[in-house]
């Protein structure tokens, strides 16, 4: 079942991303993402539209919206490759009306060859400042946007989109 998060679900999409990042960037130094969870409890998941993936009383997943930006999808790595992670794009597609964009670390080809499979193009090419990595990013089928990407801020989307 997928449903809005409420605050009892903090802690589990909380320890979902520490875990999922820490897998998935390995290139990353571990100290970068712990040191981010602070803010994601505080700042960047309070300013997100935040689904979760519940199956029988637990949270295996979760995807966080900021307008039409998939600023994060995480799935327990416990629980990948059950479809959730699907599941949960289909919904952040839903929400978004049909026009998804999201950034996604080039060496994190699981996320990137992941979002292919399902019709995402890549569209520009970034740094990530903070964790100095180049970022996809990629937009959901159709045309390309003219000019800039949509407009979250660069920051909020890095953090919680390195996928």
């Amino acid at each position: 079942m997928i449903r809005p998060a409420t605050p009892a679900d903090m802690e589990r999409v909380l320890a979902i991303w520490l875990k999922a990042s820490l897998q998935a960037h390995d290139f990353i130094e571990p100290a970068f993402w712990e040191g981010k969870l602070e803010d994601m409890r505080t700042h960047y998941l309070p300013s997100a539209d935040v689904r979760v993936y519940e199956r029988d009383g637990t949270v295996l997943g979760f995807c966080a919206l900021q307008e039409n930006v998939l600023a994060a999808l995480f799935v327990d790595p416990e629980a990948q490759g059950q479809g959730i992670g699907t599941a949960l794009l289909c919904e952040a597609r839903r929400l978004a009306g049909g026009h998804l964009e999201l950034s996604v670390y080039q060496r994190n080809r699981d996320a990137v060859a992941f979002y292919q499979r399902h019709g995402f193009c890549q569209i520009d090419l970034r740094t990530d400042m903070r964790a100095g990595h180049v970022e996809l990013v990629m937009l959901d089928g159709g045309e390309p946007p003219q000019g800039k990407s949509a407009a979250v801020d660069e920051e909020d989307a890095a953090l919680l989109g390195g996928h």
